[in-house]
């Protein structure tokens, strides 16, 4: 019912691939077993996912990716979405490797770390100083200031995913004269240790990050224009949307099956018209959103900047309007075992309630697009 938007062999096979991955290891317990770890994920299905090269598929060939681009990297996040899947993979090998590639230009640093992500030996949270959304006139909210030995960063951020289980935090900093710097923080150098917070989605880890003059290094020799950390959030909002897709069909899926399986008045739920409208009215939305988003992950590889952003904020926006409508029909067309924590349709609409607290809501990225047209973003 909703279509598939990759065309190619390669596309294809991969999608195989990974869909035959999450379905076998991300199963309902799994996944209900990995949220209560100490570290709230599946260590050992990360690993998997580390050997076979998903942290690489949207890195450069030369720090030891795949170069595969934004198509492939979106496909593993919807996927990923679609099992709810409690792994490190949108916070370090998403948010922290696109930080790397669009606000760095050719640096060792940049490079060192890329492949460590790539490898698994690190893993990165991504602090945006300029708070949720796009950078605009508002004052930021983490500035970095240099000392004798070095550099510092002071503020806060708020909801900082994956940020108590990271290695490393991946800081978007102002600087007193003007523009953003990229920042490389030690996961030991934060004081208080960020704790994980306790949210609806239990699949999930987020933390609020406190900076008090806390030692900073610099990564990329240089200072970046909002423009370019505007673009780096246009990449992040469309893997999110990404997975906001694979969450919304996996919903639909899932209600189709229970309609199919459960009777009342002698007939499949789904046989009535009624239920029938709402799924389909689902299903299409859906596959609107889904090639809005595989839309402008084509953009990103094409390197279309400004068509980039509006395509990123629409994407974003429709992601999460689709998701949060498919999630609430998937309880209510369950009927009132939609309300208990044995079946699954509840954990996804919890996922819904955090994706669109993260970087920013449909009102928001359609207020983007509107900047974006009238030239007011800067």
């Amino acid at each position: 019912m909703i279509t598939e938007p990759l065309t190619t062999a390669d596309e294809l096979e991969i999608r195989d691939v990974v869909v035959d991955f999450t379905r076998t290891t991300f199963t309902s317990e799994r996944v209900r077993a990995a949220a209560l770890t100490p570290r709230g994920y599946d260590e050992v299905a990360w690993k998997q996912m580390v050997d076979l090269g998903w942290t690489g598929l949207g890195i450069a060939e030369d720090v030891g990716g795949a170069g595969l681009g934004a198509i492939v990297q979106c496909l593993v996040h919807r996927e990923l979405g679609a099992r709810l899947a409690p792994t490190p993979f949108l916070g370090s090998a998403g948010f922290g490797a696109a930080a790397l590639d669009v606000l760095v230009d050719d640096d060792e640093a940049a490079h060192g770390l890329l492949a460590a992500v790539v490898d698994g030996t690190v893993q990165c949270a991504l602090a945006l100083g300029h708070g949720r959304g796009w950078p605009g006139h508002e004052s930021p909210s983490i500035t970095a200031q240099p000392v004798d030995d070095g550099w510092t960063v002071t503020g806060s951020a708020a909801l900082v995913l994956d940020a108590a289980r990271a290695d490393v935090v991946l800081v978007v900093a102002a600087l007193e004269e003007g523009g953003w710097r990229l920042f490389q923080v030690a996961a030991s150098a934060l004081t208080p240790t960020p704790v994980p917070l306790l949210t609806v989605d239990v699949t999930r880890t987020y933390a609020d990050l406190l900076f008090d003059h806390t030692p900073a290094t610099p990564i990329g020799a240089s200072s970046v224009t909002s423009d370019r950390v505007s673009l780096l959030v246009d990449r992040i909002a469309v893997y999110l949307a990404a997975e906001m897709v694979g969450v919304a069909i996996a919903c639909t899926n899932q209600t189709l099956d229970y309609l199919r399986t459960r009777h009342q008045f002698g007939k499949p739920l789904g046989s009535f018209q009624a239920l029938k409208h709402r799924c389909a009215d689902v299903a299409v939305a859906v596959t609107v959103a889904q090639e809005l988003v595989f839309s402008a992950a084509t953009l990103i590889e094409a390197d279309d900047v400004t068509s980039l952003a509006l395509a990123a904020p629409l994407a974003l926006a429709r992601a999460g309007e689709v998701m949060l409508h498919a999630t609430q029909e998937a309880i209510q067309l369950h009927g009132g075992v939609g309300f208990t924590d044995e079946v699954d349709i509840g954990l996804y609409y919890k996922r819904a309630l955090g994706d669109l607290e993260l970087i920013a809501s449909p009102v928001d990225a359609y207020a983007r697009m509107d900047l974006v047209r009238t030239g007011k973003t800067s």
